[in-house]
């Protein structure tokens, strides 16, 4: 969650030529017709995460780089899909660059919309949420710094960074 999938997915999708790149987020909105937080409040999370497995199952079979939300990997089988498609990166972000990520989009994040307001309760959320998540992104195969997505430079240089660890 706000770690710089859909800024980095963007950067490298405009370098790298002959691959497709997919931002699962997006690619579930685009097929139900709705906002990811639509999904969640008209439908629920379970709903949601149903979605997800189903687009992140179609694409586990290509060569298509894709970017996943928070919980994608916290499903069951979920993670080991994604580690049997190819190789697993997760995108660490350090926890204050990712709260001002959060309150850059206030109502497009569902499970932490209701305490953006409130420093001390989007922090204690957001860490539980690092902490529960933590097992899972730990079967990453790699981890890619993400916090210098702030400016174009920072977005190119990480970018650039990224194709020569993970896509060459």
């Amino acid at each position: 969650m706000a770690c710089g999938k859909s800024t980095l997915l963007q950067a490298l999708a405009r370098r790298v030529g002959g691959r497709a790149f997919v931002d699962l987020d997006s690619e579930i909105e685009r097929r139900a017709g709705m906002s990811v937080a639509d999904i969640f409040r008209v439908h629920g999370q379970e709903h949601f995460r149903s979605l997800e497995g189903r687009v992140l199952a179609e694409f586990a079979g290509t060569d298509a780089v894709v970017a996943c939300g928070g919980g994608t990997p916290c499903r069951p089988g979920a993670m080991e899909l994604m580690k049997k498609a190819g190789t697993v990166v997760w995108l660490r972000a350090d926890i204050d660059t990712t709260l001002r990520r959060l309150r850059l989009v206030p109502g497009q994040r569902p499970l932490v919309d209701d305490v953006l307001a409130d420093e001390a309760a989007l922090r204690e959320r957001v860490a539980a949420m690092m902490s529960e998540r933590f097992p899972y992104y730990g079967m990453a195969d790699a981890v890619f710094d993400s916090s210098r997505l702030e400016t174009e430079g920072e977005i190119a240089d990480s970018a650039e960074n990224f194709i020569n660890h993970f896509l060459r």
